[in-house]
């Protein structure tokens, strides 16, 4: 009887370490499973490393605060160093809710149309047209915040 007690323990000791190790291990599996990799590499064009970028505000960039205004201020900015023009929102601005007159750029009404503060479709196409030509990329400030 002893002989079997002793081999009914083993043969229970032997389950239960083979199941905390299954667990561990199960569990490290899990755990590797998430961990960060380097499963994405992005290859930056050598410019990008020190591109100098320039956040233009069209309402208040010019006096006018205008497409065509900002236009006329490509060449000045191209001599400052900027490489990247980003252009904070540049979609029409809901009215619900608005605080003041001019409301915030942050609140768009229409994402495929430009606001006619800043002059038309055209002038915004003649500003980028002209900071391509003049070497720099533009960027345009996206808000996922749409109103009515």
């Amino acid at each position: 009887m002893n002989k079997l007690r002793q081999i009914l323990v083993l043969m229970f000791i032997t389950l239960v370490t083979a199941c905390g190790l299954t667990s561990q291990t199960s569990t490290q599996a899990q755990f590797n499973k998430h961990q960060v990799s380097d499963y994405v590499k992005v290859n930056h064009p050598t410019w990008l490393k020190d591109a100098v970028i320039y956040q233009i505000n069209t309402r208040q960039f010019t006096p006018e605060g205008t497409f065509t205004a900002a236009t006329a201020q490509l060449e000045r900015l191209q001599k400052l160093g900027v490489d990247i023009l980003w252009l904070m929102p540049i979609h029409p601005i809901g009215e619900v809710n608005r605080k003041g007159s001019l409301g915030s750029p942050y609140s768009i009404k229409d994402y495929f149309a430009v606001n006619p503060e800043f002059g038309t479709e055209q002038d915004l196409k003649a500003f980028v047209d002209k900071a391509h030509q003049l070497g720099m990329y533009v960027i345009l400030d996206w808000v996922a915040n749409k109103q009515p």
